[in-house]
């Protein structure tokens, strides 16, 4: 939630203390009871005629809206903000504001506006009077662009990231509008994603030495500010580059990184972090051979794993439980805004400090966990019952009245084998060819994929391809590496368009987003 300002309203100390006390409250999961006080003290605002009150109380009571889920109501009520900010002209917050929107829109899975709003943000940002504070604004709005591109341009990515950097390092260090901690805090996250955009094996633009370049750059500004800057950033920082240089197989340093990274987040509670700590450490010390130390790692990233899960599906289950959501958003504050998906959560309408964007909404991670579900149960069957029981249960005889019974059986049989064999993979695979590959003809083949699979051949043909990869994405990590063009082209698709259209149809989600969640649940 935003933080009233020192005296926000001289005419009446109350207001600022209602809304001190509604962050409070909103920060240990009352956001009803914040709510309430969040209301009174913007009643208040209006009765003594307090804008910058009132502009405040609006601003947290948007947020608030936007924790719960309810993004719609919270874009109703950023109306009022925008109206209130133009009056006062201030420019920093209507710029804040249009990131926020961007946020909320693209968490409803409107893109274009959400683009629309980034756009609004940075005008309003190239509007601020006070030289650092406009280059910090537009450090900001750009850096929170680029996650936008992820998955649709890398080069976008990369252009926005650096226009991001130009800006923040335009800010002076001896600046009486921009801290120099804060400044060093928003060029440390520039600096180490795009070492992670330059690390990253899925991009074209792969370059290890640019890489370590801009790790080293974000360590130097770390020694600028040390013991000031957010524990967040320097954790963040550390595991970074622990899975740098595990990558690049400096075993040793990737310890070093790991232990200082876990040092710190002991007091800071992030198990997110501490996950992907236990795992990278796991692989450093084998990668040594230290075995014991390894298998000590490993038991610990399971132990924790398993608790992760187990409250994610509590969270799932009772969504109530406030302090699990919250857990999550804070655990998920990784280095890996640009790679995945982040978000600009509360504290983002202040522009106090930066925070990753969350990507997905809520509904769709949902769909993400039935599948997961899903997954579980058919392995659970396939243990107890064979696919050939399924499958004759599944193959009762249905009357026709073209095609006779034997030859729907042997059909059936023919299909049966057809999906063992994985001939669906084939990119010139059409009816035509699979009737003849099956000694049958198109319109025999067709009624019975209609009623017996509940598909027409396009749809049948596309989950079976799905379902591969998917299956394959979820047992085999290694998959899970590979670029979105090498997935089409493994389960049978000419280009990954068809592929990701196919995918998120039959899922909700698209295969990128599918890969994050398995990256990020180990």
């Amino acid at each position: 939630m935003a933080n009233a300002e020192t005296i926000l309203c001289p005419e009446n100390k109350q207001i600022d203390q209602l809304i001190d006390q509604a962050i409070s409250l909103n920060s240990n999961g009352k956001s009803k009871e914040a709510l309430r006080l969040l209301q009174k003290a913007n009643g208040l605002a209006k009765s003594v005629g307090c804008e910058k009150g009132e502009l405040n109380t609006i601003q947290n009571i948007m947020l608030v809206y936007s924790q719960l889920y309810d993004y719609k109501k919270a874009l109703i009520i950023s109306n009022q903000v925008r109206d209130l900010a133009v009056h006062q002209k201030n420019y920093k917050i209507l710029s804040t504001l249009y990131c926020t929107r961007a946020t909320l829109y693209e968490n409803l899975g409107l893109y274009d506006e959400s683009l629309k709003e980034y756009e609004a943000a940075l005008k309003y940002a190239e509007l601020i009077s006070e030289t650092d504070k406009r280059h910090y604004q537009m450090s900001f709005v750009y850096y929170n662009m680029t996650p936008y591109f992820q998955g649709r341009s890398d080069k976008k990515v990369l252009y926005y990231l650096g226009k991001s950097r130009t800006e923040i390092l335009k800010v002076s260090d001896n600046s009486k509008d921009v801290p120099l901690k804060k400044k060093v805090d928003m060029l440390i996250y520039v600096n180490m994603n795009l070492g992670i955009h330059y690390r990253d094996s899925k991009n074209k633009e792969r370059n290890v030495k640019l890489s370590e370049f801009y790790f080293t750059e974000a360590l130097k500004q770390l020694d600028l500010v040390k013991g000031e800057i957010n524990p967040d950033t320097e954790i963040d920082l550390y595991q970074a580059l622990q899975e740098f240089y595990q990558m690049k197989k400096d075993y040793r340093k990737a310890i070093e990184y790991g232990e200082n990274m876990l040092a710190l987040e002991k007091s800071n509670s992030m198990p997110y972090n501490r996950r992907v700590g236990y795992m990278v450490l796991a692989k450093s010390y084998l990668g040594i051979g230290d075995n014991v130390t390894s298998q000590k790692y490993l038991d610990l990233f399971s132990k924790l794993n398993d608790s992760i899960n187990s409250v994610e599906k509590q969270a799932v289950e009772a969504p109530v439980k406030k302090m699990i959501s919250d857990t999550k958003i804070n655990g998920e504050k990784k280095i890996k805004s640009i790679a995945v998906i982040s978000s600009v959560t509360l504290i983002l309408i202040t522009g106090g400090m930066l925070i990753y964007r969350r990507r997905s909404h809520k509904i769709i991670h949902k769909k993400y966990e039935d599948l997961i579900a899903k997954i579980h149960r058919e392995n659970e069957i396939n243990k107890i019952e064979p696919a050939s029981e399924k499958n004759n249960k599944s193959n009762e005889i249905k009357s026709s009245i073209t095609i006779t019974d034997e030859t729907v059986k042997v059909l059936l049989l023919k299909l049966e084998k057809f999906e063992t064999s994985k001939k669906y993979l084939r990119k010139d695979l059409s009816l035509t060819w699979m009737a003849n590959s099956l000694a049958t003809n198109p319109k025999y083949l067709s009624e019975v994929i209609k009623t017996y699979k509940n598909h027409n051949f396009t749809s049948y043909i596309n989950e079976l391809r799905i379902n591969y990869i998917i299956k394959n994405l979820y047992e085999n990590p290694i998959y899970r590496e590979y670029k979105i063009a090498y997935l089409a082209e493994e389960c049978g698709y000419v280009t990954p368009r068809v592929f990701v259209n196919a995918f998120k149809q039959q899922t909700g989600f698209t295969p990128s987003y599918f890969v994050e969640q398995l990256k990020v649940s180990g």
